[in-house]
């Protein structure tokens, strides 16, 4: 049985809101969702307790809203792991393994995050007992998706898409990208796991849980080992939180990325 995260956590510096996902609750799985101000200074106090690494690499973004993305992310996750694990902020240590994905070092069995950001907004998923992976983009409606298309749709879902009415299709092909990226990220295997070799298209009355199809020739990817749940997001913004069926799944691998 997974344990719950603790609900204590509201950070008074930034603009945090922990997102009511009910199949995600049920599992263990809290998220959390961050509005970035980007009127907010690099050398803030609200940064104090990041880490010489995360302000030097703060540092080295050339556009001024890329630094307050990191660090404002960063900061937050680091509040919201200490509040879940008992410690201060600043004592929370990164550890990375060959594949650069992040985990807390001295942190209890079975305790896993997940960061994404885009746009104006960043998502953070925490888990005592769940792997968990999670997405959020913004629908850049410039994007020329059809492009991206053949590397990211199942067969399947190239015939559901084109089903749609035009003004629909860039709305699917988000709810496309981020269920499937969540879900490799909480695999861990990240997108080059192979975007186009499942679907989650197909079944619209499983809204809001992904319906997960055609993975029977993919044994490998394990991707049936999850479940996934597109979640509240922001006007122009398509968002996604994956996690384990199973809390054996955390003996597999360290954490999924952290971008």
């Amino acid at each position: 049985m997974s344990q719950a995260i603790p609900s204590t956590y509201r950070s008074s510096r930034f603009d945090v809101r922990v997102l009511d996902v009910p199949h995600a609750a049920a599992a263990g799985v809290e998220l959390q969702r961050i509005a970035f101000d980007f009127d907010i200074a690099r050398e803030s106090s609200v940064f104090e307790f990041l880490a010489d690494d995360e302000r030097a690499r703060a540092a080295r973004f050339l556009r001024p809203e890329d630094a307050v993305r990191y660090s404002t992310t960063r900061a937050v996750l680091r509040e919201s792991i200490a509040a879940c694990l008992d410690m201060r902020p600043s004592h929370v240590r990164f550890r990375y393994d060959d594949a650069g994905r992040p985990s807390i070092a001295d942190s209890p069995a079975g305790f896993d995050f997940n960061v994404s950001h885009s746009g104006g907004f960043a998502l953070i998923a925490l888990s005592h007992g769940r792997r968990v992976g999670v997405d959020i983009e913004s629908k850049r409606a410039a994007l020329d998706w059809r492009s991206l298309a053949q590397a990211v749709f199942a067969p399947s879902e190239h015939a559901c898409v084109e089903a749609l009415p035009e003004a629909a299709r860039l709305d699917a092909f988000f709810a496309v990208w981020t269920a499937k990226e969540s879900l490799l990220k909480a695999i861990g295997v990240g997108i080059a796991g192979g975007l186009d070799r499942f679907s989650v298209l197909g079944d619209v009355s499983t809204a809001p849980r992904v319906p997960i199809l055609d993975a029977s020739d993919s044994p490998s990817l394990g991707v049936h080992a999850f479940d996934a749940c597109w979640c509240d997001a922001p006007a122009g913004y398509a968002a996604c939180v994956a996690w384990s069926k199973s809390s054996n799944a955390l003996n597999a691998s360290n954490a999924p990325a952290d971008r």
